[in-house]
């Protein structure tokens, strides 16, 4: 370790970090609403004397500490936001706000890198460099990530390299999760519009029904990545959405379909959307219809830089062992982090909290015991690519 955490630090560490969680998790709020989650780890930055960070956004917030040793900068980042979901945890500090909770551990990443600001506050004597720490709004929204770039957050303070984990539900807790290269998908999501002829169910013949259309279009774009795309880069399509009629006895003019392609690389991704829209206007005349697909472009796929998966990866050695740092596969979720790689270099890591359920799931809720070592991984992070700028 870069450093030496003693056991009453690590006690009243652990007793504060829960109850920042706890006040975190009762208190939820939307993208771009999280106004009393700013003040309050605003207050918690403020009070370990860090030098503020203006974001220019209404949420959010951002502050640097400054090392005693020369060196460059480092960021980590944590999100704000929660979903509408009604909380189903049975957990003595569930949601006090109706239809709103942390189910994708929001309220774990802001408790976990406020402990890393107060292990890092604390050595900063010796720290050679500087850490930012950001808490960045409406990742739920895939906006957040976009505000903060577009407001030139990395022209006023220039960072090496920015940092961020996330927690996992399909590792174990005691696990974390690293690789370089992609280890998070890009997300991309289509509306197609099939038009028929709207008619009596008595008489099809008079009609163009747009539902078998649809129907078949859907069973068809399952076998996209089957037959379509390279077999050694990985995609998944899913329609999640099929939208057709008003009653059981007029055919309808339109059927819509919603749904996402998932990708890990710029080349899979056209090639992807391109079959789509193929398949999509040969399905449609095979029915007599047209058809129309629009395209909402999400998230790029996050591609960890390999000099700070590496660094996270000592990190991890030195917080979980060796044996609880796993090179994890690519997973097929998405995360706005990934924006920032436009502009610096990125590295995610997967923190594991051995959950039954999954994220977005009104059932998940990770045990409190995964704070201290996530804060520690953090600082341990920053520590670790700072004393690769010495070296």
């Amino acid at each position: 370790m870069s450093y030496i955490i003693s056991p009453p630090e690590e006690t009243a560490l652990q007793a504060h970090l829960q109850k920042l969680r706890t006040q975190l998790h009762e208190d939820p709020e939307l993208s771009w609403q999280e106004h009393r989650t700013t003040r309050l780890v605003r207050r918690e930055l403020e009070a370990l004397c860090l030098e503020p960070v203006p974001l220019g956004l209404p949420t959010g917030t951002a502050a640097l500490l400054r090392g005693a040793l020369p060196g460059p900068t480092v960021g980590l980042r944590a999100d704000l936001d929660a979903l509408p979901i009604t909380e189903r945890t049975g957990a003595e500090f569930s949601s006090r706000v109706p239809g709103v909770m942390h189910a994708c551990g929001h309220d774990i990443h802001m408790a976990a890198l406020l402990g890393a600001a107060r292990l890092l506050a604390a050595r900063r004597e010796q720290l050679a460099g500087n850490v930012l720490f950001l808490f960045q709004p409406a990742e739920e929204a895939a906006t957040g990530a976009m505000q903060v770039l577009e407001q030139g957050l990395f022209r006023r303070v220039p960072v090496t390299g920015m940092l961020a984990l996330h927690v996992w539900p399909g590792l174990a807790q005691g696990q974390l999760g690293i690789r370089s290269g992609a280890i998070l998908s890009a997300v991309d999501s289509f509306e197609i519009t099939v038009t028929g002829r709207g008619g009596h169910g008595s008489a099809p013949e008079r009609a163009c029904n747009p539902i078998p259309a649809g129907a078949s279009l859907a069973s068809a774009l399952t076998t996209l990545r089957a037959n379509d795309l390279p077999q050694a880069e990985p995609a998944v399509t899913a329609v999640t959405c099929i939208q057709a009629g008003t009653c059981n006895n007029v055919i309808p003019d339109r059927c819509i379909l919603l749904g996402t392609i998932r990708t890990f690389s710029a080349r899979t991704r056209a090639q992807a959307k391109a079959r789509l829209e193929a398949l999509t206007a040969g399905f449609a005349a095979a029915w007599g219809c047209t058809a129309a697909v629009g395209w909402t472009d999400g998230t790029p796929a996050l591609c960890n830089d390999a000099g700070l998966a590496a660094a996270m990866e000592r990190a991890a050695v030195s917080v979980f062992g060796k044996s609880g740092c796993v090179q994890i596969e690519p997973q097929m979720i998405s995360e706005d982090f990934a924006c920032y790689g436009s502009e610096v270099p990125i590295c995610c890591a997967l923190l594991g909290v051995g959950s039954p359920v999954g994220l977005h799931s009104a059932a998940f809720c990770p045990d409190s015991s995964v704070l201290l070592p996530a804060a520690r991984f953090l600082a341990e992070s920053a520590w670790s690519v700072l004393e690769d700028a010495r070296a």
